[in-house]
């Protein structure tokens, strides 16, 4: 097995074999926190932090979550525009037959598939500085080539480039601010990258929107065209920040950004959490973690969350069918459903980190998703599928708190952190490759894929399930430290 280039350290003596470090509560922490502390931590990061503590966040949010959130919106324009192109021209023009559509994310899921396991090796071996940045600036680039494609098979051709080149991005972050953020300060900002994603599905209907008005047929090219054109123009500056604003992690990190003392300081706060520094991935390890339980519970629930958020890709698809709405209408009315998800998911980071809550906040997307499933399966009626499609934006904030969560139960192992999200993510981007081509097939089920949203309905109760599974193990191994530590104690009282 090879290994990565980071130095195995010395354990400290509080980390020894005669003492068990509990994984840090968040529970507790909140109930040692005065109100205000609690109200400050609602808000942003108050509590018992020190002024130079805040100001270090501040820089790590000024860099690497500015970067980071610039460049998820980036990777969810350039991979969802289609959806805009599509209805607003790309059809027609191209020809797209049957079940085409749905082949669209079929071929950017094999794509992102092929790319995710390979990518997590190469981000043990190059620096993500360099790596993500680079991986960034090729997308960039290939959403330029989408506005001259003569034909359907160059648009899945592209489709499968595109996923390969954008599968490194959401774990190489994940690692990265699993490293730098303590559990209090996570929620609130996955909660904040993964907005991106809505505000990227916004802002491309309300450019394609606006170009579809404003610039189709302008030098002889189809609005849906200049959408593309556009969309590189903007994709182009989040390489060009990232090559400056990302730090490695905190180990292995030359950011010029920041000073020795912060990096210091902020080596501490990882040692107060019992946060460890990266050692060489062997066949031990990846036996270990292969046998450990967050390995199975944590794919399985993002597999769940995966399918229950394709429906979205579809309300563009049910408002054109109507025949009652414009081009610029049916690109701007999902807009709605985005605002909608984006305010519930920075409600459900900010909740969650401000009560130290993870699970009780993710039974309520569940729920939700579940509700909005059984309206547009059951009722035809406009205005409850409309609503069953809101309530299910509403349970794409499901992902940053489940992350948030992983990232706290494995917080003492970075490698486990970064191979369980890994193969959580690749699991759930296989399932949406088949999944929606299965049940949601544009040919036969437009536009209202009953078959496929009770499908939806049924796994989201799978979804819930899936949150009280991975509490039972988590309080299951928690007794089993207490239990050992208590072991370990009585034995050297012996």
């Amino acid at each position: 097995m090879a290994t990565n280039n980071y130095d195995v350290v010395d354990q400290p003596k509080s980390l020894s074999c005669a003492t068990v470090t509990q994984p840090p509560s968040l529970a507790d922490d909140h109930l040692n926190r005065t109100r205000w502390e609690r109200i400050q931590e609602v808000i942003w990061d108050g509590g018992n932090r020190t002024k130079e503590e805040r100001k270090l966040i501040q820089r790590l949010d000024i860099y690497l979550m500015s970067w980071a959130t610039f460049g998820y919106f980036i990777r969810l324009l350039d991979s969802t525009n289609i959806t805009n192109a599509y209805v607003s021209g790309m059809k027609e023009d191209l020809n797209f037959q049957g079940n085409q559509y749905n082949l669209l994310t079929t071929f950017f899921t094999c794509g992102y598939l092929v790319g995710q396991i390979p990518s997590q090796f190469l981000l043990t071996r190059i620096r993500p500085s360099l790596y993500l940045p680079t991986v960034e600036l090729l997308w960039s680039i290939l959403t330029f080539c989408f506005a001259a494609v003569p034909n359907v098979k160059t648009v899945f051709a592209l489709r499968f480039i595109l996923g390969m080149l954008e599968s490194p991005f959401a774990v190489g972050v994940l690692t990265l601010m699993g490293s730098w953020y303590t559990p209090r300060e996570l929620s609130k900002r996955i909660a904040i990258f993964y907005s991106a994603s809505y505000a990227a599905s916004m802002f491309s209907g309300y450019l394609q929107a606006a170009i579809y008005r404003g610039m189709n047929g302008t030098a002889g090219l189809p609005g849906w065209r200049w959408l593309f054109i556009f969309c590189g123009i903007i994709s182009i500056w989040g390489p060009l920040w990232g090559y400056y604003a990302v730090p490695d992690n905190p180990y292995t990190t030359k950011a010029r950004w920041m000073p020795e003392k912060d990096l210091d300081m902020h080596l501490e706060r990882m040692r107060k959490i019992d946060r460890r520094k990266p050692v060489p991935l062997s066949w031990a390890k990846l036996r270990k973690i292969a046998t450990h339980w967050p390995l199975y519970a944590f794919t399985f629930a993002l597999i769940c969350h995966c399918i229950v958020t394709q429906p979205l890709n579809y309300f563009a698809v049910w408002l054109k069918s109507l025949n009652r709405f414009t081009v610029y209408q049916i690109n701007l009315f999902p807009t709605a459903a985005q605002a909608t998800g984006l305010v519930f998911t920075l409600a459900y980071g900010w909740l969650s980190d401000g009560l130290s809550k993870r699970w009780q906040i993710l039974v309520i997307p569940a729920v939700l998703n579940f509700i909005g499933m059984v309206l547009v399966a059951s009722y035809p009626n406009y205005g409850a599928t409309f609503l069953g499609y809101m309530l299910n934006a509403t349970s794409w904030g499901f992902w940053p708190i489940l992350y948030a969560w992983a990232i706290e139960v494995m917080h003492k192992d970075m490698e486990e952190r970064s191979i369980v999200i890994g193969v959580a993510q690749t699991f759930g981007q296989a399932f949406i490759a088949w999944v929606p081509v299965v049940i949601l097939d544009v040919g036969k089920y437009a536009p209202r894929f009953k078959m496929g949203f009770s499908v939806m309905a049924g796994i989201s109760v799978l979804q819930f399930s899936a949150i009280f599974l991975i509490k039972w193990f988590e309080k299951r191994e928690r007794r089993k430290e207490i239990e050992e530590e208590s072991s370990t104690s009585e034995g050297q009282d012996d």
